[in-house]
Parts: structure tokens; C-alpha cells; sequence
């Protein structure tokens, strides 16, 4: 049996929903809720199926806690049977070996496009989420692009939770006597992200309380600005997908280095910061990760998908 909003805080309520109205989220709309049985995601679908949308829940078992991912995925068959919700399991097995999370993360989301066909897919990011992921992507690519982590909106992708905090979620739940499971391995030190949480938002916390809205606000206001850029840096690149040299010449370095990173994006190159600001400041041809080629005439740069030229290193 349901339990409606009126337990929830009020300020909370106004918050997702506002967010929900402008992602489209309103009565039968379509969705597939991603659910793993932790607080966010629980919050996730008690609050698409409240909202009257037309709620296909997928879980993903990865089987890696042994007893304890079954009991995930009994509470998410619990959840979605007292919601009324249909459920979906996906086996979400990985083999052993490196880059783990990396996998499981497109495991994940194969099995999202899979069950969404071309309906949007809900995700339970959080503000919490938003600043941890700031604060990665900033340490990890050291350039601004990674301010503009987890836009409310990517492609069919929704993050209806993302102007509420990772306490916000629980003292909704708890407002409403809903249940979540808790994944110990999230109070391990060792993965970066974790180290985040656990570590450095707290201390910059200590130097100023509003740090994770703060963080989680200038993604916000980067992924507007990203927009604008964008916009103006695809008026760059030709219907073709070059680049053409002297209108790049002539524009600021800030655009010149995105529409050289949209246009590679294009072929399905991902450009890294050394070879932006070769291209930049010496264009010429050059032979990119996964054996991608630029090719360089007297008057624009062209890129070749990966597989077109010698890989780095051969003979």
C-alpha cells in the first residue's frame, strides 16, 4: 500500500517534482527505473510510481556479495510488488579481472537500453553524486569540461533526484517508513570514488558547510555554459565533420579546443589533452589512440575513425 506525500518535507517534494515536471516525468510517461535496492534508487521509483508514470523497473544482479546481492534483489522484488510495478532481473555477471567497475557500469547500462527501447531511463543520481563526480572528473582530466558532471538530462537519460542531497534521500524514506539496503563496499577506502565520499567531501566540509551544494551548482551552471560553448563551437565544423583552418585560427582557444574535440567525437575519437593543443597551435597529421588519423590539407583538418592508420608503436 502506498503512503502518500504528506510525510515527506514538503521543500523536498516541491524540489523533485519540479525537476521530474521539467524532464518530462508526468502521468504515463513511459520509464524504465533503474533500481538497486539502495536508498537513491528506492527513492527513484517510489516517487515515478506516485507521480502516475507508466514504471518498468529494472535490476541489475551482479552476484558479487553472494547472500547479500540476493537479498538486494528480494527487497527490489518486494518494493516493486507492493508498488504494483512490473520487474525485470537482468544477470549482470562480469568475468573477473581489471577495470571491474568500468565493466559493471556498462553491463548496467546495456541492460537499461535493452528494456528502454526508446523510452527515457531514470536513474537515482544525486547532488551528492553530482559533487563526488566534480571532483573526480576534475582531479582525474584536469581540464573544466569535467565540472559539467551529470546533467539532469543525457539523451534518454533522467536524474530526477539530482537536486536533492544523499541525506535528503534517506530522510524522505524514513519520513514515509520505506526500507533501502545499504552496500558495505561503499565504506571501503580503496576506490576513488569512495575516497571522495568518505574522505574529502567531509574535509571540505569542515572548511565550508555548503561545499557539495556549492560543487553540485557549478555542474549545473558548467553544463548551461557547456551549451552555449558548444553551440557556438559547431559553428566550426563543416557538414563533413572538418575542421576548417583559418576561422579556428582566428577563434578564442577555449572554442578552438572543443570544436576540435567535438569534430574527433564525430568519428568516435576521443581526444586527449596533449593532442588538442598540438592540433591547436601545430596542426599536421598525426596518428591518434586506436590507430584514429588526423589528416591535415593546406586548409582544414579532417578525422578518421579508429582502425585507419598504423597503430602507435608498430614497426
Amino acid at each position: 500500500m502506498r503512503v502518500g506525500w504528506r510525510r515527506v518535507s514538503a521543500e523536498i517534494v516541491s524540489r523533485i517534482a519540479k525537476r521530474a515536471s521539467a524532464l518530462g516525468l508526468v502521468p504515463a510517461t513511459p520509464v524504465v527505473a533503474m533500481l538497486s535496492g539502495g536508498a537513491d534508487s528506492t527513492l527513484l521509483v517510489v516517487i515515478l510510481a506516485d507521480l502516475g508514470c507508466a514504471v518498468r523497473v529494472v535490476h541489475v544482479e551482479h552476484g558479487l556479495r553472494g547472500v547479500e546481492s540476493v537479498a538486494d534483489a528480494e527487497a527490489c522484488r518486494v518494493l516493486t510488488r507492493d508498488l504494483e510495478l512490473p520487474l525485470t532481473i537482468v544477470d549482470g555477471r562480469v568475468e573477473a579481472g581489471g577495470n571491474l567497475e568500468s565493466r559493471l557500469r556498462d553491463r548496467r547500462r546495456e541492460a537499461a537500453l535493452t528494456a528502454a527501447g526508446d523510452d527515457l531511463i531514470a536513474t537515482g543520481h544525486t547532488l551528492s553524486d553530482r559533487a563526488e563526480t566534480v571532483l573526480y572528473r576534475l582531479a582525474a582530466s584536469g581540464t573544466a569540461r569535467g565540472l559539467a558532471a551529470l546533467p539532469p538530462r543525457d539523451g534518454q537519460w533522467v536524474r530526477p533526484l539530482i537536486d536533492c542531497s544523499r541525506d535528503d534521500v534517506r530522510d524522505a524514506l524514513r519520513h514515509r517508513g520505506i526500507t533501502w539496503r545499504d552496500d558495505p563496499t561503499n565504506l571501503e577506502t580503496g576506490p576513488a570514488r569512495n575516497r571522495i565520499r568518505l574522505d574529502v567531501l567531509p574535509s571540505l566540509a569542515l572548511a565550508h558547510p555548503g561545499a557539495e551544494r556549492n560543487l553540485a551548482r557549478a555542474a549545473g551552471l558548467a553544463d548551461d555554459e557547456r551549451a552555449v560553448l558548444d553551440a557556438l563551437a559547431d559553428g566550426l565544423i563543416g557538414n563533413d565533420g572538418s575542421v576548417s583552418l583559418a576561422p579556428l585560427a582566428a577563434a578564442p582557444p577555449a572554442l578552438q579546443r572543443i570544436a576540435l574535440r567535438r569534430a574527433a567525437a564525430r568519428v568516435g575519437v576521443t581526444l586527449g589533452h596533449e593532442d588538442v593543443e598540438a592540433l591547436r597551435t601545430d596542426p599536421r597529421r598525426r596518428t591518434l589512440p586506436g590507430a584514429a588519423m588526423v589528416e591535415v590539407s593546406r586548409d582544414q583538418i579532417s578525422f578518421l575513425p579508429p582502425g585507419s592508420g598504423r597503430p602507435e608503436g608498430s614497426a
